[in-house]
């Protein structure tokens, strides 16, 4: 039997799948680089980010220092203006933890 007009034959019908299968592919290709793309802007945002709170934990350590600092050179200070009444607070302290410990 022979293809009749109008009549979709086998040769159309294997152009058409090729047609689609190419298609698919195009559309694969597609998906890819878009995900590769949004992968990549995801990627650079995260980096971005972590970088910001980088910078946001060296600002807070540096801060602790210095507050680190001042108070150790207010503690210096009143020690040595007053080292009798530092003394005397620093056994009172001890005491108080040793009786603490103890129980």
């Amino acid at each position: 039997m022979s293809d009749t007009a109008g009549t979709p034959g086998h040769e159309d019908v294997e152009r058409h799948i090729r047609t689609m299968r190419d298609d698919i592919a195009t559309l694969t290709d597609l998906l890819k680089e878009i995900g590769k793309a949004q992968g990549q802007e995801k990627r650079e945002a995260a980096l971005a980010e972590a970088a910001q709170l980088l910078e946001k934990s060296r600002a807070a350590i540096d801060d602790g220092r210095l507050k680190t600092q001042k108070a150790t050179a207010s503690i210096e200070d009143h020690i040595r203006k007053q080292p009798v009444q530092s003394a005397l607070i620093a056994l009172g302290v001890g005491l108080l933890f040793g009786m603490m410990t103890r129980r």
